[in-house]
């Protein structure tokens, strides 16, 4: 940290990300404000940081810029994520630029924003790449207006290790198969939340100039869908095998779910190309560690598979 009295914001702070960033904040002992909804989940989520002295909890929405205004004031660093909605595309942006512009007004120096590796594979192709490219664009243009006082961090991660716990969870556990419309040798590159979670604290406790305007993307296991299926049987102890299902299957049982239209397309359009390069081994260099692979994530959480 530098030398100026650092106090670090983190919006959705009881999701799974937000979770992490703030354990590791307030466990270097930096001044952390966790930014919520339900304040009785996060007064059980929090209960051992809290008693630390170096966490607050605010209570509010993304709709309540008011409360954010007066939140975020005497804060010198801004963790933004703002979840994806189906409905509203439009609205990730529109909720990062406002809550980007209030942040460096009241003196915010670095926002460090989650983003998604689908900027940087398909930009606005598809839903998810166009919410959060056009969220991206709207947060670098409110840092170039000053350019010298205002610091912006994107993180771009792959495929969260814990979506497994969506729909496969389930047909690992009853049928012993991955099912999905990609074919067995499709590549997606995955991450685990943890990994996230420990670069966005660290750059949030670095100085602001040492990350100011880097774009990190992440992705730790880059691997087939039967290469997929293998780790699941090596920790399991039994044949997992995976399953190509035709597109117009994969469509209908996704929207059977309550799934919107554009995000099962945009699923579908992964089946042909992966939304992350490569893997980015040289996150280590921030993190002070290796990615931890997909079989480190499924021997962790293999109790919800068996």
């Amino acid at each position: 940290m530098s030398s100026i009295k650092e106090r670090v914001f983190v919006t959705a702070a009881s999701g799974n990300i937000g979770t992490g960033v703030v354990r590791s904040l307030v466990k270097q002992g930096i001044d952390t404000t966790a930014y919520v909804r339900d304040e009785q989940k996060a007064k059980d989520l929090f209960k051992e940081e809290l008693t630390t002295g170096h966490l607050t909890l605010v209570i509010g929405s993304y709709s309540a810029t008011d409360v954010f205004t007066k939140a975020i004031q005497g804060h010198t660093r801004l963790f933004l994520l703002v979840a994806a909605h189906g409905l509203k595309p439009w609205s990730m942006s529109q909720i990062k630029r406002a809550f980007g512009r209030i942040a460096f007004e009241q003196g915010v120096r670095q926002i460090v924003d989650l983003s998604s590796a689908f900027v940087s594979s398909y930009g606005k192709k598809g839903i998810i790449g166009y919410m959060h490219t056009a969220a991206e664009e709207k947060l670098w243009a409110l840092a170039d207006e000053n350019p010298e006082q205002r610091s912006l961090v994107v993180l771009r991660p792959g495929a969260f290790m814990p979506n497994h716990f969506m729909a496969d969870v389930h047909t690992i556990k009853h049928k012993n198969k991955i099912v999905s419309c990609a074919s067995p040798s499709s590549k997606s590159t995955w991450i685990d939340t943890k990994d996230i979670s420990d670069c966005a604290a660290v750059v949030l406790s670095e100085s602001v100039e040492k990350h100011n305007r880097n774009v990190y993307e992440l992705g730790a296991d880059k691997l087939t869908n039967e290469q997929r299926a293998a780790v699941f049987s090596k920790v399991l102890g039994k044949s997992i095998k995976y399953e190509q299902q035709s597109m117009e299957d994969f469509y209908k049982t996704y929207i059977s779910h309550g799934l919107p239209h554009s995000f099962v397309y945009n699923f579908a359009m992964r089946a042909s190309k992966d939304i992350c390069d490569n893997a980015t081994p040289e996150i280590a260099l921030i993190i002070g560690r290796p990615l931890r692979t997909l079989e480190d994530w499924v021997n962790e959480n293999v109790k919800a598979f068996q």
